[in-house]
């Protein structure tokens, strides 16, 4: 484990260790012979990290996935729930996009989860294993009762630096890249509500046999978002209204391995799951500005 605090552990059933550790794996299903399922969301997340240590991202990304993926089938449990990456698109003219659109991963992050998508179509057809591979857009916010949220001390993602701005905490939130072919310069993102993410994941693993064999494949790829793209001024915009107040802004050229960013066309999981977001990106503000002022409580740290 490289990251995530024990405090959100709390009584739940908890095993601390690598993926890559067969013998561990062997160890949980010898102890839970009712795993039904493996939802695989454990990375290296940080894009600028990424270009600055990509034998790390390759590393605990793909070759201990491996592992993990090849212990599954072994021991029976082939059912695999992985989250991928909606940084994986090619940009396109209106920043729509589906589950069959073109992919340049911009970044060794980006290419990593494309990697491991790879290693479960081909893992799916040559094996019993299965996968329904979930592209996440941008999840913002808190649970609902603020048992969890953002937990790096500063945040990489664009509303946890926009929480420590309007707390003080950073004297200024930085718009990265001003110069994007966007309706105001900045880039785009589909911005979903964790707790929608989270709903989508129940959804997947209820659901797990009746959408492979609606998809007529061992393995499929569904967006994960809201449908609706939201530039980064705009997301300034909606949090100053939540807010109440402004937030000192200043700009910045792009960091390495940037997007432009892109939105989710979310028909398939319409189709598949029969999930679409119920949450607002103005709820998602406000759980994350919540979440801001609990975290402390929880943490030991704002």
């Amino acid at each position: 484990m490289l990251t995530g605090p024990l405090a959100f552990v709390k009584d739940r059933i908890f095993y601390e260790g690598d993926i890559a550790d067969r013998e561990l794996l062997r160890r949980i299903v010898a102890e839970h012979p009712d795993i039904d399922a493996t939802i695989h969301m454990a990375a290296r997340i940080v894009v600028p990290e990424s270009v600055e240590k990509p034998y790390e991202y390759y590393r605990d990304n793909v070759a201990k996935s491996l592992e993990l993926f090849d212990e599954l089938v072994a021991l029976g449990k082939p059912r695999v729930l992985f989250s991928s990456s909606a940084s994986l698109y090619a940009t396109k003219d209106d920043f729509e996009v589906t589950e069959e659109d073109a992919l340049a991963p911009g970044s060794p992050y980006a290419r990593t989860k494309r990697m491991m998508e790879q290693v479960l179509e081909d893992m799916a057809v040559a094996t019993g294993l299965r996968a329904i591979i979930l592209r996440y857009f941008n999840p913002i916010g808190s649970d609902p009762d603020l048992e969890s949220g953002i937990y790096a001390k500063e945040p990489s993602h664009v509303l946890g630096q926009l929480v420590m701005a309007a707390r003080g905490i950073k004297d200024s939130f930085t718009i990265t890249g001003t110069e994007h072919p966007t309706r105001d310069g900045t880039g785009i993102r589909d911005y979903i509500h964790v707790w929608d993410l989270a709903r989508a994941h129940v959804r997947a693993v209820e659901k797990f046999d009746d959408v492979l064999a609606a998809a007529d494949a061992p393995s499929t790829v569904i967006n994960i978002g809201t449908g609706d793209g939201v530039t980064v001024r705009e997301l300034i915009d909606s949090f100053q209204r939540v807010f109440g107040q402004e937030v000192p802004v200043t700009e910045a050229p792009p960091r390495p391995g940037d997007a432009v960013g892109a939105y989710a066309n979310v028909d398939k999981s319409a189709r598949l799951l029969d999930w679409h977001t119920q949450l607002s990106l103005d709820e998602a503000i406000a759980s994350a500005l919540a979440w801001g002022e609990k975290r402390q409580e929880i943490l030991g740290y704002e």
